[in-house]
């Protein structure tokens, strides 16, 4: 019991605490709440990502839209993952709104760690609440404690955004400025 209770404290504390990531002087990746002044390659790191704000929620009946607004659903899926898409035509047939969050890169791996605890896949967060693997009843009891309908009140048009990247990805260096960045 109290092992459980540590690594939960730790998967809900962690997340909150780092809120950077950079990259020290020795070329060591670092994560915390401030970067030091000598830090490169500084990344604001959110503990949950966008959950795609108004636009998801636009459009939607007020009843679905006010329990979008406080327990967001977030879907974390990697590809191929036979689990993932079972996940995903769960959430479509019940008319659940959710943003998609693809985990593809070792910095998208690393981000998934310190929100879910766990790198497998798929990971649904309902609100603050995670399920980390795909189970059915599990999938559809996180939804109802959350208060989604069980009947989908979408439109027929609706449509999911499109996945993005967990980890945010590094804006590439204009051509110009890495010909005059000296080299280590």
């Amino acid at each position: 019991m109290n092992r459980a209770l540590v690594v939960f404290l730790w998967a809900v504390v962690l997340p909150a605490a780092a809120q950077y990531k950079w990259t020290d002087a020795d070329g060591r990746v670092s994560y915390g709440d401030s970067p030091p002044r000598e830090a490169r390659n500084i990344q604001r790191i959110d503990a949950r990502p966008d959950d795609g704000g108004n636009e998801l929620l636009r459009g939607l009946p007020y009843a679905l839209r006010r329990v979008a607004e406080q327990h967001p659903v977030v879907l974390y899926t990697t590809a191929p993952c036979a689990p993932c898409d079972a996940g995903r035509e769960l959430l479509r047939a019940r008319g659940i709104p959710y943003v998609e969050r693809t985990v593809a890169s070792n910095d998208d791996i690393e981000q998934l760690q310190r929100i879910a605890g766990t790198d497998r896949l798929p990971v649904l967060s309902v609100g603050r609440q995670m399920e980390r693997s795909f189970e059915t009843g599990a999938w559809h009891t996180l939804l109802d404690l959350a208060g989604y309908p069980r009947a989908s009140l979408l439109t027929r048009t609706w449509q999911p955004p499109a996945p993005q990247p967990l980890a945010p990805r590094p804006s590439p260096q204009p051509a110009a400025q890495a010909a005059t960045t000296p080299s280590n």
